[in-house]
Protein backbone atom coordinates (compact mmCIF):
# COMPACT_ATOMS: atom_id res chain seq x y z
CA UNK A 1 0.00 0.00 0.00
CA UNK A 2 1.44 3.58 -0.63
CA UNK A 3 2.61 5.66 1.77
CA UNK A 4 -0.22 8.02 1.22
CA UNK A 5 -3.01 5.66 1.52
CA UNK A 6 -1.45 4.12 5.17
CA UNK A 7 -1.79 8.27 5.99
CA UNK A 8 -5.51 8.50 4.92
CA UNK A 9 -6.32 5.04 6.63
CA UNK A 10 -4.67 6.73 9.77
CA UNK A 11 -6.02 9.96 9.34
CA UNK A 12 -9.74 8.09 9.49
CA UNK A 13 -8.67 5.14 12.19
CA UNK A 14 -7.41 8.12 14.46
CA UNK A 15 -10.47 9.86 14.63
CA UNK A 16 -11.90 7.17 17.27
CA UNK A 17 -9.43 5.88 20.60
CA UNK A 18 -11.35 2.61 21.20
CA UNK A 19 -9.73 0.62 18.16
CA UNK A 20 -6.59 -2.05 18.26
CA UNK A 21 -4.39 -1.88 15.32
CA UNK A 22 -1.09 -3.48 14.09
CA UNK A 23 1.05 -2.65 11.62
CA UNK A 24 3.14 -4.79 9.11
CA UNK A 25 2.34 -8.38 10.69
CA UNK A 26 3.40 -11.25 8.56
CA UNK A 27 1.13 -13.38 7.24
CA UNK A 28 2.10 -16.38 7.65
CA UNK A 29 4.69 -15.84 10.44
CA UNK A 30 7.19 -14.93 7.66
CA UNK A 31 8.48 -11.31 6.77
CA UNK A 32 8.43 -11.88 3.01
CA UNK A 33 4.95 -10.57 3.24
CA UNK A 34 3.01 -8.83 5.39
CA UNK A 35 -0.54 -7.23 6.18
CA UNK A 36 0.58 -3.47 5.88
CA UNK A 37 -2.50 -2.55 7.96
CA UNK A 38 -4.45 -4.62 10.55
CA UNK A 39 -7.37 -4.01 12.94
CA UNK A 40 -8.37 -5.83 15.87
CA UNK A 41 -11.12 -4.14 17.29
CA UNK A 42 -13.04 -1.49 16.02
CA UNK A 43 -16.82 0.11 15.47
CA UNK A 44 -18.74 0.34 12.74
CA UNK A 45 -18.24 4.08 12.12
CA UNK A 46 -14.91 3.63 11.34
CA UNK A 47 -15.24 0.46 9.05
CA UNK A 48 -17.79 2.73 7.10
CA UNK A 49 -15.83 5.11 6.34
CA UNK A 50 -12.97 3.13 5.30
CA UNK A 51 -14.93 1.62 2.90
CA UNK A 52 -16.56 5.03 2.02
CA UNK A 53 -12.53 6.35 1.48
CA UNK A 54 -12.29 3.26 -0.79
CA UNK A 55 -10.10 0.91 1.19
CA UNK A 56 -10.42 -2.60 1.19
CA UNK A 57 -11.40 -4.51 4.07
CA UNK A 58 -11.23 -8.42 4.77
CA UNK A 59 -11.16 -10.89 7.51
CA UNK A 60 -8.13 -12.64 7.71
CA UNK A 61 -6.86 -14.76 11.08
CA UNK A 62 -5.10 -12.56 12.46
CA UNK A 63 -7.22 -9.22 11.85
CA UNK A 64 -9.20 -6.86 9.44
CA UNK A 65 -6.80 -6.03 6.97
CA UNK A 66 -7.05 -2.92 5.07
CA UNK A 67 -5.58 -2.13 1.54
CA UNK A 68 -5.86 -0.05 -1.14
CA UNK A 69 -5.52 -0.66 -4.71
Amino acid sequence: MKHEYIVEALEIITTNNQITVSFNTPVNDNYSHTHTLLIHKSNATVLKKLHEAGFSLSMTEKGLAVDKF
